[in-house]
């Protein structure tokens, strides 16, 4: 992989949806090149997929954090229940890990009724496996930063969106959108019955209603040499929070940052890109130096593979078609 590749992945982090003919022009390559190199890209699994990030909070659905500590499960019986997370309907961003959790992924539900009776049916798959595990409700704050890792510090913001109720067709569109943004409006025709031209006003209605907040993809990290970490901090003095927040907007390290509702173990999660261990020991070093009295870090866990991509689950749209 070289320079135009990775202008090519860093432009399609910004915007997963952009044209072929924009591609080329901003990568400064033909349209037949910039073509042959994202299919290598796909071929290559170093594009692990294209996704529409969707406002679920418009859609009464909350974001849950999930956590699983497993036992006597043997690697088989373990990637059986990976298989199963990620055909369900409601969970969303999967993978194993290595540290305290086995798996972690996250839940999406309209109250705690619903996520309990998800839950219990997650729980009665893994069986006497399940150890113990954690569920956290997700604030709707996230500092993302993704092309840090392409060396650039610029922030994918996203903005608030507005309360709509949305007809069976706009539902039905972002759950075609939601993992695969790149979907063609031809085939969007023909599973919806409607004109190309309709099909793209709808969109732009989404987008400018902030429902839809951006189309981004994910990247096999690992590919691009990096180990993927998650650390959790909790704060111990709040007056210093807004100070800790510069100072991994600013690192190079930090990819996102995500607040929690209400949790007594940890507040912050963390997302490092990480060239080795040396590197991460510097990094930790240099984080208790200046915010030691602050923090407390609550776990750290490399994160072995993304099984299922971080976007709204299908699940979201059905319910409330």
């Amino acid at each position: 992989m070289d320079k135009k590749d990775e202008k090519i992945l860093m432009e399609l982090t910004l915007n997963s949806k952009l044209p072929l003919n924009r591609l080329a022009k901003k990568v400064g390559i033909s349209r037949e090149v910039a073509t042959y190199r994202l299919n290598k890209l796909i071929k290559e699994k170093m594009i692990l997929g294209f996704y529409t990030v969707i406002d679920t909070e418009v859609l009464d659905f909350s974001r849950y954090g999930c956590f699983f500590e497993l036992k006597g499960i043997s690697q088989e019986k373990e990637k059986e229940f990976m298989n199963y997370l990620l055909k369900h309907e409601f969970v969303s961003y999967m993978g194993p890990v290595i540290g305290k959790w086995n798996i972690i992924f996250d839940i999406f539900a309209k109250d705690n009724g619903h996520l309990q009776k998800i839950l219990n049916e997650i729980t009665n798959k893994i069986g006497n496996h399940l150890e113990k595990y954690s569920i956290i409700i997700m604030e709707n704050t996230l500092e993302n930063f993704p092309i840090k890792i392409f060396g650039s510090k610029k922030e994918i913001e996203y903005k608030k969106a507005e309360k709509k109720e949305l007809d069976k067709t706009d539902l039905k569109i972002l759950e075609l959108l939601s993992n695969n943004s790149r979907v063609e409006y031809s085939e969007l025709s023909k599973k919806l019955n409607m004109t190309a031209n309709a099909i793209k006003y709808r969109i732009k209605n989404l987008e400018r209603l902030g429902i839809i907040k951006g189309y981004t993809l994910s990247v096999d990290k690992h590919k691009l040499g990096y180990e993927f970490y998650n650390l959790q901090l909790k704060i111990k003095e709040n007056r210093k929070q807004e100070k800790l927040q510069i100072f991994l907007r600013n690192n190079k390290h930090a990819i996102y940052l995500y607040k929690y509702l209400g949790n007594e173990n940890w507040d912050l999660d963390i997302g490092l890109i990480i060239k080795d261990s040396f590197e991460l020991r510097d990094f930790i070093l240099e984080l208790r130096k200046n915010f030691g009295e602050t923090i407390k870090i609550h776990d750290l866990y490399l994160v072995v593979e993304e099984i299922k991509g971080d976007y709204a689950p299908s699940g979201v749209f059905k319910n409330k078609l």
